[in-house]
């Protein structure tokens, strides 16, 4: 009986033995799973991080790059000086700054310049107007106390292009940056002027009739090709036929190319891609009334 009272004792023993070693195993690979779980999502969450902030970078640098290309493109100001004067307005506020430059033309030279003068005064020097779009933005941004750590800012500049002698086109670009926001967004207006008739030129006055919608499939041609070359055109799209007749009379016309605008994420995110189009006027001379129209008879 002590015997095998004994024996059981033994027997015992060593199944807590191999129980406890087995646990001790057991504990030791889940810490070593653990720790290397651990690892990897570290490891995964740094690639996270990264990716991010170079992502962020990339988009800083292409936005660096598309604001460049608007503002250092050339135009023919410095060829205009006796016909259009540039002038400025600038109002500075506790909320925000108002900074303009836009263009007059010399009335001196030819007093039906007036007609343009004054659509350029009546659609965008009201500064009480502006004043309200701004208190209303801030009210939209639930911005209730008015506490701001930079002032909202409102700036106007343009470029101008002088086609022929006897057709001024004008983008304006009005650039609006919104305190706390990390970039500047960008609207864009485009006149077209004739400086003999004194007479605004629009799409419908340009261009051929039923144009359209052949405009419209070279323009987004030109948009897919520029995707496709995997340059600055990443997250960009093609332009639908809704945004097309909102933008159609957003053009400007030099001798050689027309141009169309499109604000901030028409056809391409802010920071990426581009504001324009550019049409080499060779591949839609078919489609302008000034080459199609009879000959004059003397």
């Amino acid at each position: 009986m002590k015997t095998l009272i004994a024996c059981l004792i033994v027997l015992s023993v060593l199944a807590c033995k191999k129980n406890t070693s087995s646990e001790q195993v057991v504990n030791i690979n889940t810490e070593s799973e653990s720790q290397h779980k651990s690892e990897d999502q570290k490891a995964e969450d740094s690639l996270v991080v990264f990716s991010e902030k170079n992502l962020e970078k990339n988009q800083e640098n292409t936005t660096s790059i598309k604001r460049e290309q608007l503002i250092k493109a050339k135009d023919d100001k410095s060829q205009l000086q006796e016909l259009v004067v540039s002038k400025k307005l600038y109002k500075e506020d506790d909320l925000y700054i108002i900074d303009y430059q836009y263009p007059y033309l010399n009335e001196t030279i030819d007093p039906g310049y007036s007609a343009f003068n004054s659509y350029i005064k009546e659609n965008y020097l009201d500064i009480e107007k502006t004043q309200n779009q701004i208190l209303e933005d801030k009210e939209l941004l639930c911005d209730t106390l008015k506490i701001k750590k930079f002032r909202d800012k409102r700036i106007i500049d343009y470029k101008i292009y002088n086609a022929k002698n006897d057709l001024i086109s004008v983008v304006l670009y009005k650039e609006n940056y919104y305190s706390g926001m990390k970039h500047s967004t960008y609207l864009f207006d485009c006149i077209n002027f004739d400086l003999n008739n004194h007479n605004f030129v629009y799409f419908d006055t340009f261009f051929e009739t039923g144009s359209e919608e052949e405009v419209y499939t070279i323009i987004n041609a030109i948009i897919k090709e520029s995707i496709n070359s995997g340059e600055l055109y990443y997250d960009c799209w093609e332009l639908s036929k809704g945004d097309f007749q909102v933008y159609k009379n957003n053009f400007v016309i030099d001798d050689d190319m027309i141009k169309f605008y499109f604000d901030d994420c028409i056809i391409c995110p802010s920071y990426t891609g581009t504001y324009f189009i550019e049409i080499p006027t060779t591949k839609i001379m078919h489609l302008l009334k000034k080459y199609n129209a009879p000959p004059e008879v003397s």
